[in-house]
């Protein structure tokens, strides 16, 4: 849920229940037509909801990985890194005919290892990773000139019509009876695949 709704809010304060605790890490090339799939930590390793759905984690539309804080540590990112970021981007320049040349543009983030080049796989040794300068994100990362606010907005859009559309069919009154009972992790990655 967006962190300043009512759920939110009174979570802290709710006996028995945890506030969330989860990150998403998003990546797309310059020019927005390829979107690189998402990076979710969850609290959860295997949360009841995907019991409940049947959920399949290599099925997922992000690459799933959890430990207790929901932090991205370095082994995640590194893992991501291979998994995930270099396969896609190689796959993405073989298929337009592009040379095998890549930037990759990262933050000082605490995850993202220093020397994050020796870490990568032998074939994935074409991409370049460069760090911007301390206390410059919000200025010159291009993931935060509206990528990252147009997804929220989008996530929130469709959140709430989900909402809306639940409330129509029950008798819910708020919005704390509706994250409760009606949204768990599994819609939130619909949602996250939607946005």
């Amino acid at each position: 849920m967006p962190r300043r709704t009512f759920i939110t809010a009174e979570e802290k304060s709710l006996p028995g229940h945890k506030a969330m605790k989860d990150r998403l890490a998003l990546c797309a090339n310059a020019t927005g037509d390829f979107k690189i799939k998402p990076f979710l930590v969850y609290h959860s390793e295997n949360p009841r909801a995907f019991k409940a759905y049947k959920v399949m984690k290599e099925k997922l539309q992000v690459l799933w990985r959890a430990n207790s804080k929901a932090w991205v540590t370095r082994q995640f990112f590194i893992e991501w890194i291979n998994i995930v970021f270099g396969p896609s981007v190689k796959k993405y320049l073989f298929d337009n005919g592009l040379p095998l040349k890549c930037v990759l543009l990262l933050d000082n983030a605490p995850a993202h290892p220093p020397v994050l080049v020796d870490d990568l796989l032998d074939e994935f040794k074409f991409i370049k990773i460069v760090y911007l300068p301390p206390n410059t994100t919000s200025t010159l990362q291009p993931m935060d000139q509206q990528v990252i606010s147009n997804f929220k907005k989008l996530f929130t859009k469709h959140l709430f019509k989900r909402c809306f559309e639940v409330t129509k069919n029950t008798n819910l009154t708020s919005l704390r009876e509706f994250g409760k009972n009606h949204y768990n992790i599994v819609i939130c990655l619909k949602l996250i695949d939607i946005a």
